[in-house]
């Protein structure tokens, strides 16, 4: 026993007396480099702490839990001068900063997650850029303290798809680029859900816009196209579903606007056609300042909005909309009332001038003051004025159309039925 337990203690003292061979975990800046031009990179599930610089051709590939922190307040992955780069299935946390890129083409980020970040993305003289299924959520705290979820400067070729972008300053902060499409994305709590500056053929399509100060907010852009977007609650002081500032041919159709302090103001607008929207709720649904008669509100549906209309006396062409307080009728029944609708509303005309107004828009006298300007406004030919109302809204025309068309569809389906039948009756 006293051998064995001797020869234990032997080999114990030989194994702490060899030298152990260590395996150094190497840094993903080192990964990276090792990579061959036009690789691919597979990280496994590790949490890498550093910031990395890409300069060549890559793609890099993570897994569910393949996360990357920054040590400072540089970005966690700087691209610079790359021609082809994609990262895909990473999540990014707890930083200042996640992916930064400049001097680059063909970028494709898919399926990240940042976590905790100030800003997500910001990109710099870039071509060709799809950002897609991103899920960036901000810090605490108000937005004026954050960053934005994307940022995009002097850039062309941008795809933004179906990315959910929360409790950030701007969801997309777009300035100066050229061609860009963003759809399908859902952005909440934020100061301006997409922004656009000094932008030039651009389309806003599916995408939803929650509790912001703005969904949309469009300065100094011209051959914009934002159609079938969903923009709801943003109703603080001052909020607005859309803004469009000192822009030109600009297109806004078939968009839902829901329960917004103003659905669109138009300042300064040039132009432009605000067409099939459905303006539902709203304290008040479409404001014109500034904004000529080379604009075009037509067949929009305002329903449940408590100011329809407003406007500080420059006009715009406003026919064939729905208005659900219209009182006149259709003697001939072709669909347009006989007698013009009139949205002035004096107090309408001073919430323009003093948006602090808005706090006494139920008031029983502004109530009565609306009264009166419904009485007063039957003589009114100039502002605010739809010389031909719709009488029914166009959702239940086109649902009335798309039901008349199945219908004959199915009237066409059963005559051939009952021919076929017929002819084979009299060939038996």
């Amino acid at each position: 026993m006293k051998r064995v337990l001797l020869l234990v203690i032997l080999f114990i003292a030989f194994m702490l007396s060899v030298p152990q061979a260590h395996a150094k975990t190497k840094t993903l800046q080192q990964l990276i480099d090792e990579t061959p031009e036009n690789g691919t990179l597979q990280l496994s599930n590790v949490l890498y702490k550093e910031n990395v610089v890409i300069h060549k051709n890559i793609t890099i590939k993570g897994t569910e839990h393949t996360v990357l922190e920054s040590l400072n307040q540089k970005p966690v992955i700087q691209i610079e001068n790359a021609e082809h780069v994609s990262i895909n299935n990473v999540t990014l946390q707890n930083s200042y900063l996640g992916i930064t890129g400049e001097k680059s083409q063909h970028l494709h980020f898919e399926n990240l997650h940042f976590k905790n970040m100030r800003s997500g993305i910001q990109l710099y003289n870039t071509n060709n850029v799809t950002l897609k299924h991103l899920k960036i959520t901000g810090i605490q705290g108000h937005y004026s303290n954050k960053g934005n979820g994307i940022a995009l400067y002097n850039s062309a070729n941008v795809k933004v798809q179906g990315n959910n972008i929360q409790h950030v300053q701007d969801g997309v902060y777009i300035e100066s680029v050229n061609h860009i499409s963003l759809s399908e994305n859902k952005i909440d709590n934020g100061r301006y859900g997409i922004h656009f500056m000094y932008t030039k053929n651009a389309q806003a399509t599916g995408n939803t816009f929650k509790k912001n100060v703005t969904g949309i907010m469009l300065m100094m852009s011209q051959n914009v196209k934002m159609y079938d977007n969903h923009l709801y609650d943003q109703n603080g002081l001052n909020a607005s579903g859309m803004t469009l500032f000192q822009s030109k041919y600009i297109k806004v159709f078939a968009n839902i606007f829901q329960n917004n302090r103003t659905a669109i103001s138009a300042q300064n607008l040039t132009n432009s056609t605000m067409k099939n929207n459905v303006l539902l709720m709203n304290q008040s649904a479409i404001e014109l300042i500034r904004s000529n008669e080379k604009n075009q509100v037509k067949r929009n549906n305002f329903i449940g909005n408590i100011v329809n209309l407003r406007s500080d006396g420059t006009g715009s062409q406003i026919v064939q909309n729905y208005y659900d307080d219209y009182a006149g009728i259709d003697v001939n029944n072709d669909g347009i009332g006989d007698r013009n609708y009139v949205a002035l509303q004096s107090f309408g005309q001073w919430m323009v001038r003093q948006p602090a107004y808005q706090y006494f828009i139920e008031s029983p006298s502004v109530v009565l003051l609306n009264e009166i300007d419904r009485q007063t406004n039957i003589i009114e030919k100039e502002q605010l004025v739809d010389q031909e109302p719709l009488m029914q809204s166009t959702m239940t025309i086109e649902r009335k159309n798309t039901w008349n068309f199945w219908k004959l569809v199915l009237g066409v389906g059963l005559v051939f039925t009952i021919l076929w039948f017929w002819r084979k009756e009299i060939q038996g």
